[in-house]
């Protein structure tokens, strides 16, 4: 498993890795991200139908340690 200091010291963080460093599969972290409910980064759909993905060393690490503050938009009343 990567280190926290080892995660830091990428400027972004492959699937793959955040997997292994957050202990789950990869799959789950690939949906997370494509799904844009992963706090620590995000996923594009490029035009050939192949995602991209940037997952933040910084928010990963936060996320991990549960440090990571969110806040969630207001709901809009209808």
């Amino acid at each position: 498993m990567p280190s926290d200091q080892e995660i830091l010291a990428m400027d972004n963080v492959p699937p793959r890795t955040a997997a292994k460093y957050l202990g789950t599969g990869a799959l789950s972290v690939y949906y997370a991200l494509q799904q844009g409910v992963a706090p620590y980064g995000y996923a594009v759909l490029n035009p050939g139908g192949k995602y991209s993905y940037q997952i933040s060393p910084g928010l990963l690490v936060a996320y991990k340690r549960g440090t990571l503050k969110i806040q969630l938009p207001e709901r809009i009343a209808e």
